[in-house]
This record gives C-alpha cells, sequence and structure tokens, in this order.
C-alpha cells in the first residue's frame, strides 16, 4: 500500500495504525506545492482474519456519517472526502499536526491547575458535540488525545470505537468494549459493557487526575472503586469536586451530561467574581445540526435552552452603564469612549490601549488592545474593535447581512470554520453573534467573537479577536464591555 496514490492525489507515505476496522495510513496531495498531509481510513472488517464485505460497507457508511458530524468542531479534524477505489473504501480527513498526550504525561509529571482547566474545557466541549449526536467514544485515553502544535488545544482522535446509541447506524459485530480502553480509564458500566452517554467523563476525568498527580496507573479503592487522588494533588477545592464528580463509580452519580460538567467548569472559573457578577452568560451554540447550550460569558443574557424560542438579551450591568468617565468595577478600572460622529459609545478597561483608526474603506472606528503579556515571544495581543458600515441597500436585514458577513469570513479567513451563530439583542436592538476560527492575513490563529446588528441604514461589528488558547482569558471582559455598548 506504501506509495499507492489514490484519486490521483492521495499518495500513501506511512502506516499509522491497524485496528479490527480497517488499516490508518498518512498520505500526502502530490498536487499542491504546500504537499499537505492527510490521514486516510481504509475500511475494512476483519474477523478471523478475513474480511466480511457487508459489515465494511456498513462500516465505511457509519464512521463516514460520523467522522462528518465530528469534523464540525473547530478543534476536530474534517473529512475532506469518502470514496471507494479499486474495491476498497476509504476516508480521507484532516491531518492534526501535534503530540499524543501519552507522550507529554510521563509518570512523575504533573501539569498546574490551569493547565488541567484549560485540557477539561477543551475535550468536555468536544464531548458537548459527540454527545448531541448521541455518540459515546468509549476509547479515551492520552494515546487518543493530541496537543495541536500550533498551541490551539486539544483534540480528540480515535474514533473508529464510537457507539451511536441513537441507533441512527446498526451496531455492528463485536460491540464489546470491555478491554478497548486502559482500565485506568474505563468506568464501572464499561467494564460490565453497559456504557452510558456519561462514560466519556469519566476517561476525561482519570486523565485530568493523572496529569495532576503524575501517577499511573491510578489507584482505585477496592471496596467503593472510587479513585485515590484527592490528598496528593494541592489545588482549589471546586475544582476538586467537579473531577471528582466526573468519575463518580456510579453513572448516576456524575454529572448526566457533559453540558452539565462544562457548566460546572465555567462556573468555576467565575467563582472569584463578586455577587455583584453573579448571573452567568448562557447562549446556544451551533454545529450544523446539533445544538449545544454553553455558557460563553456572564452577566449578559439568560438562560436559552436549545428549544426556547426567546432571544438572549444584551443588557448593560447598571454597575457599568450609568457609570461615570472613569470607574471601578470589581477592581477594574473602566473608561468611556464615545464617538458622536459614528454615534456610538462603549465602555473598556482603563488598562487596555485605545487605538483611534477611522478608516474610511473599511469603516473600522476604533481598537482597543489588550494589555502585554508577561510572555515576551508572544506578540499578538487581544482586541475589540468596532467597525460601522454604511448600507448601500437600505432595505438589508440583518439575516441577509450576518449571511454575507460569514462568507466573507470563509473568503478572507484561511481554514475558517463557524463555531457559533445564534440571535442576540445588542444596545436594545436586534443583533447576531458569530463565533469562528481561522487563521488570518499574518497566518495567526484567531478565534473571534463578533456582534452584528442594523439601525438606520449602518451596521455596527463589534469583533473581539483572540488566540484560541486565551479567548476565555478575556472574554468575561469583553463581554461586559459589550453589555455598556450603546447608540446614540
Amino acid at each position: 500500500m506504501l506509495g499507492t496514490i489514490l484519486r490521483s492525489h492521495y499518495k500513501i507515505v506511512k502506516v499509522l495504525g491497524i485496528g479490527q476496522s480497517g488499516t490508518t495510513y498518512l498520505a500526502t496531495d502530490i498536487d499542491l506545492v504546500e504537499s499537505p498531509l492527510y490521514v486516510v481510513k481504509k475500511i475494512e472488517f476483519i474477523d478471523n482474519g478475513g474480511m466480511l464485505p457487508t459489515i465494511a460497507e456498513k462500516l465505511f457508511e457509519r464512521q463516514g456519517s460520523i467522522a462528518h458530524n465530528i469534523g464540525q468542531h473547530p478543534q476536530e479534524p474534517s473529512l475532506v472526502a469518502r470514496f471507494e477505489e479499486g474495491g476498497n473504501r476509504y476516508l480521507i480527513r484532516e491531518y492534526i499536526e501535534g503530540e499524543r498526550l501519552d507522550r507529554e504525561l510521563t509518570p512523575g509529571s504533573t501539569w498546574s491547575q490551569t493547565q488541567v482547566f484549560d485540557f477539561l474545557m477543551d475535550l468536555v466541549e468536544v464531548l458537548c458535540l459527540l454527545h448531541s449526536f448521541k455518540y459515546i467514544h468509549r476509547d479515551i485515553n492520552p494515546h487518543n488525545i493530541i496537543r495541536r502544535q500550533d498551541n490551539s488545544g486539544f483534540s480528540l482522535i480515535g474514533f473508529s470505537s464510537v457507539k451511536d446509541l441513537g441507533n441512527t447506524w446498526p451496531n455492528l459485530p463485536s460491540e464489546d468494549t470491555r478491554n478497548l480502553n486502559d482500565p485506568s480509564y474505563v468506568s464501572y458500566e464499561q467494564e460490565q459493557n453497559m456504557p452510558q452517554l456519561n462514560s466519556d467523563l469519566y476517561a476525561v476525568g482519570a486523565i485530568a487526575i493523572q496529569a495532576l498527580t503524575g501517577k499511573f496507573p491510578l489507584e482505585k479503592d477496592a471496596y467503593t472503586y472510587e479513585l485515590k487522588w484527592r490528598d496528593r494533588v494541592n489545588i482549589d477545592g471546586k475544582l476538586v469536586e467537579i473531577i471528582n464528580r466526573m468519575v463518580r463509580p456510579d453513572y448516576r452519580n456524575r454529572y448526566s451530561s457533559p453540558l452539565e460538567a462544562l457548566e460546572a467548569l465555567k462556573a468555576f472559573a467565575l467563582s472569584q467574581i463578586p455577587p455583584s457578577r453573579s448571573h452567568q452568560l448562557k447562549t446556544p451554540v451551533i454545529f450544523g445540526s446539533a445544538v449545544c447550550a454553553l455558557l460563553v460569558g456572564f452577566g449578559v443574557v439568560k438562560l436559552l435552552s436549545a428549544s426556547a424560542n426567546k432571544t438572549p438579551v444584551l443588557t448593560p450591568p447598571a454597575s457599568i452603564a450609568s457609570s461615570p468617565i472613569a470607574t471601578q468595577l470589581d477592581g477594574i478600572t473602566w473608561k468611556s469612549y464615545i464617538d458622536k460622529a459614528a454615534n456610538i459609545q462603549i465602555k473598556y478597561p482603563a488598562n487596555w490601549q485605545q487605538k483611534d483608526i477611522k478608516n474610511i474603506v473599511t469603516g473600522e472606528q476604533v481598537m482597543f488592545v489588550s494589555p502585554q503579556d508577561n510572555n515576551a515571544g508572544n506578540k499578538f495581543r487581544e482586541n475589540i474593535s468596532i467597525r460601522v458600515e454604511n448600507l448601500t441597500n437600505p432595505q438589508t436585514t440583518l439575516a441577509n447581512y450576518t449571511q454575507s458577513t460569514i462568507a466573507e469570513i470563509k473568503r478572507y479567513y484561511q481554514d475558517a470554520k463557524i463555531v457559533e451563530s445564534s440571535p442576540i439583542l445588542l444596545a436594545k436592538r436586534s443583533a447576531n453573534l458569530v463565533v469562528f476560527t481561522g487563521r488570518d492575513e499574518n497566518s495567526q490563529l484567531v478565534k473571534n467573537l463578533e456582534v452584528l446588528t442594523i439601525d438606520r441604514g449602518k451596521a455596527y461589528i463589534l469583533t473581539y479577536k483572540a488566540r484560541p488558547d486565551r479567548y476565555y482569558q478575556y472574554l468575561g471582559t469583553v463581554m461586559n464591555a459589550l453589555d455598556s455598548f450603546e447608540l446614540e
């Protein structure tokens, strides 16, 4: 198979692995100058040394559908193609540059609380998408997790053992998963071959414990099946409670879903914020047909369930909206920016740099740039910008403008992926929120949040631009700034 060229441009260069569902290869696209790498999965179900064609066909359809759905998440490899050639079936996916986590989590090496929190956020968000399709991975372990080389976080791989509890595709022979994963990451119910939708949470929590303690294999109590770890770490008690609930032996005592676990993680991130900011923002995050309600800030919009018909409202907290030119809010000094010509005003942190732009071509008015961090090698600085565009057609609707904005994002940003698109209110007007990832004109990988609204023949676009690994660091501050935005 090495050296074989598929579809006239995917050249097989290396064997990555062999499993019961087929063989995985590394391939390069010989048609392109940069020769990008891809993962090629040759689907073949092996049973007692022989291929079962009927099962291989079902497996091809099932894994193709799963790969397409999972690839909608910006951290996960996209499905590039699926086809049959020479009597064989192939799935082509993006290749993720990075290191497998098992090479990093060596005995004795430990992570900080911040590192573990970031890991949990990435993995639980991915599980939100999986479980919205009623998929369970069943084989989550450090070998199937990649720390992306571009420093954008973690990616989950190894989906050949995914089980579809929604019964979209018929189950195949050898569905017994008791010996799929390392025992340290396997929940009690999976040991009994009865995995549940929250069984994957157990595996993610167990990896977090391994990272915190530097111990492997993990030790379980012989009677209670509880993992022994809490007296070996020195982290915030609230995070201990979250992880401990993820790894409860009885699945009924765990978080019932990744969404519930994600809410707990977000609440932990906000736990040091004073009570004056106690309300939490929730908004739907849409991955194609899957809707997963995620917390993305605080003090901005009220809970919106996936089935609700209400529009979340961006309402300025009184402590900001009624504040003078410079005021203190929970230890942060805020300044007011007022542009009467553009009919806009907003509050921003005093330690952020204000840059007046007034670009008559793009309509960009002003940018607020975050402070330089202590990492001298990080030249990129998170920022908020405001753009005002005169609409050529006064009949342009918000829906049409949002569609054209998304199309422009996909043209301008390389590898652009829309993470979220949802209706909100901004400055008491109908608006849309769009979150996306991609590479900008400097090839910098970014995660942007844009809020768009239309008023009296003009479009107002507020954009938060951040590196993916620092997106949440300023998100609360950004949402408070957006809360304060007003149109004259």
